[in-house]
């Protein structure tokens, strides 16, 4: 009984302890809920997300990325509010909520699915309408998944927006860039795969992707491009010899040869001997267009060593020793040229024009003539040959060469010209005649050939020709004195002194000091009665004291005396006579004159003067006693008279005259 007591009371005393524990418990549990639901600043401790089966914790405030084919749940939400009482999860334009009942893809919940897009939703936790905390979440696909779609497209244009839009949304995705440089490559858009490609090469230039640019802006011909390349490849790889090569031929291409030259200088010292023949022939006519010869010398020099059967070189070459006046060694180049290459009929005409100059006539000839062998036309091979005859003096050979010419240029004037002057001076008129009249129907103004057409045809006494050649050649040259002369000869022949008038005066203005032209022209006026002029001429001529022209003196007496102007010849033939003081033809004109002006003494006087030049003149000394006497002047008289007896002791008018004279007493006194 006592027992049993005991187990009662130890079973009162244990219920009441648990009693009494769980009133302390829902006191703890009450306080707990009431400070949480009271509390003034409720927050979001974290929320676990599923994602593809696997839990992950994120806390308030971080974000999350997913892509958009991720299955994601939200397994668990910790807040500070008990039991999450009131709590809902917000996004705008995404149904997040969703996730917390069931596992899905999150595309399922993306505006219209479109997974191409990139999303950032911010997830809010809020307690009734306060905000507890949020994370982030950023949906947006791997470039493998724009690399896929890309592959997929057919259409090329739809295919490079799709690229377009994905670097643009994953700028740092290398992968992506490279489909797209891929495909505008692929599309040749030249442009946008340079540009693309120096963005990716913009913090490190790397070889590859140099050389991948140089290919691109190759394709779009960008000279300026190309070139800062290859300076890039250079800087990186000063022995790089294939990036220097190019790059010394662009800028060669763009013109700056100047820049170019240093780089094919650094070639060579990078380069084996026999990998140097292009750099070499380069420099060469690098140093030709910049005007070094002696430099471009030495390099086409190196170039002959090492390629000794490339014509050009050899031509390169004679054409620089030209530029230094070397023309030996020019000749020794251009003559190895032509010796390679043998059908460089230009370059054997060449030789050969230097050869002759040089006066190796034989030599010369020997190209002409294999010119001339090959192409029997050739203009300049016939020329040469032409000059070699010349020099040889065979003209009956430059006849037949000039004929040949002439059959294929009918209008060489050079030609007709040479034609005409060899078969003049071999006496052919007749062909020679042919040939110049040819020539001056194109060129009617050569004086020289209508100079020897007026001696042809004065040779073949034509003289109707010969004087229309004179007046041409006075029209052209009025100094050419020949022609005035002819034409004055033959006046004679066909008077026609009033239009021969202009025509010395012409002659005169380009000739002032010709006597024969101031004779002509004087002549002219006496013939045409114009004897005040003529006068006025002749005053002019004797002023010049001409050597001798007792001819015109004496026509112009005679014209004078016909007119009987007396005192007109006194006028000229005084100052002739001054001229010419032992012309005895002018004293007699005088002597003419004064007698017929009844001036006795002047003439005694002037008669006196003429027989100091003839004293043994017995018709002269017999007037000269007869005009003493009739003028009283018996002193002169008796000693004239004297004088024919001493000539002519026989002589009976001298004897008889002498004897009364002085039978009047007069040769006493």
């Amino acid at each position: 009984m006592l027992k049993k007591c005991k187990e009662n009371e130890a079973r009162s005393s244990l219920g009441f302890l648990f009693a009494c524990l769980f009133v302390l418990a829902l006191v703890a549990a009450g306080w707990w809920l009431w400070n949480h639901m009271t509390s003034p600043s409720p927050h979001l401790n974290f929320i676990v997300l599923t994602i593809n089966a696997e839990p992950r914790k994120v806390l308030s405030g971080e974000t999350v990325l997913l892509h958009p084919n991720d299955k994601v749940k939200i397994s668990e939400i910790s807040t500070s509010i008990p039991l999450n009482l009131n709590i809902r999860l917000v996004a705008e334009n995404f149904d997040v909520n969703a996730l917390r009942f069931e596992e899905m893809p999150v595309a399922q919940l993306l505006p219209e699915q479109e997974i191409f897009n990139h999303y950032t939703f911010r997830i809010q936790a809020k307690h009734y309408n306060e905000d507890m905390g949020f994370m982030v979440w950023n949906i947006r696909p791997f470039a493998e998944d724009w690399l896929d779609k890309a592959n997929r497209i057919i259409d090329g244009h739809l295919r490079l927006k799709l690229l377009e839009r994905g670097v643009a949304l994953l700028p740092d995705q290398d992968k992506l860039k490279r489909r797209l440089l891929d495909e505008y490559k692929a599309q040749k858009k030249w442009e946008k795969a340079s540009s693309l490609l120096e963005k990716m090469n913009e913090k490190e230039k790397k070889p590859n992707v140099l050389k991948e640019l140089l290919n691109i802006y190759g394709e779009t011909d960008n000279k300026k491009r190309t070139i800062q390349v290859l300076q890039d490849l250079v800087k990186i790889d000063p022995e790089n010899v294939e990036a220097r090569f190019r790059l010394a031929a662009a800028l060669e291409e763009k013109g700056a040869f100047d820049q170019a030259i240093p780089e094919y200088e650094k070639l060579i010292t990078i380069t084996d001997e026999q990998d140097r023949l292009l750099i070499y022939k380069n420099l060469g006519y690098l140093y030709t267009e910049t005007g070094k010869w002696n430099e471009a010398i030495a390099c086409y020099l190196k170039v002959a060593e090492l390629d000794q059967k490339d014509p050009n070189i050899y031509y390169n070459l004679s054409f620089l020793y030209e530029k230094i006046n070397d023309r030996e060694h020019a000749d020794f180049y251009l003559e190895n040229a032509i010796t390679i290459k043998s059908d460089d009929l230009v370059g054997k005409l060449k030789l050969a024009r230097n050869l002759f100059e040089k006066g190796e006539d034989e030599k010369a000839g020997v190209y002409i003539s294999q010119v001339l062998k090959k192409d029997g036309d050739n203009l300049e091979a016939l020329a040469l040959m032409a000059r070699l005859l010349e020099k040889t003096g065979d003209k009956s050979a430059l006849k037949s060469l000039y004929s040949r010419i002439l059959s294929l240029q009918e209008a060489n004037q050079t030609i007709i010209y040479n034609l005409g002057v060899l078969e003049y001076e071999t006496g052919n008129l007749e062909k020679s005649l042919f040939y110049f009249n040819k020539y001056t129907a194109l060129q009617p103004g050569d004086a020289a050939v209508h100079s020897i057409l007026f001696d042809i045809y004065k040779q073949q006494k034509n003289t109707d020709m010969a004087l229309k050649q004179a007046h041409i050649i006075q029209a052209i040259n009025p100094g050419e004195i020949d022609a005035y002369q002819y034409i004055f000869d033959h006046l004679k022949e066909k008077p026609d002194f009033e239009n021969a008038i202009p025509l010395f005066k012409q002659g005169l203005e380009s000739n002032p000091n010709n006597t024969d032209l101031k004779a002509y022209l004087i002549t002219s006026y006496l013939m045409t009665d114009k004897e005040s002029l003529a006068i006025v001429e002749m005053e002019k001529l004797l002023e010049t004291t001409p050597e001798d022209i007792s001819p015109l003196l004496q026509d112009m007496f005679d014209q004078l005396n016909k007119k009987g102007l007396y005192p007109d010849i006194i006028l000229i033939m005084e100052k002739a006579a001054n001229v010419y003081p032992k012309k005895v033809a002018l004293k007699e004109y005088l002597t003419v004159a004064y007698l017929k002006t009844s001036n006795e003494k002047a003439a005694i006087l002037e008669m006196e003067k003429i027989l100091t030049l003839k004293p043994e003149n017995v018709e002269l000394l017999l007037q000269w006693a007869k005009l003493c006497e009739k003028n009283n002047d018996l002193k002169r008289a008796i000693s004239a008279y004297k004088r024919v007896l001493d000539i002519a002791p026989n002589n009976e008018e001298a004897s008889d005259a002498y004897l009364k004279l002085r039978l009047e007493g007069v040769g006493s006194q």
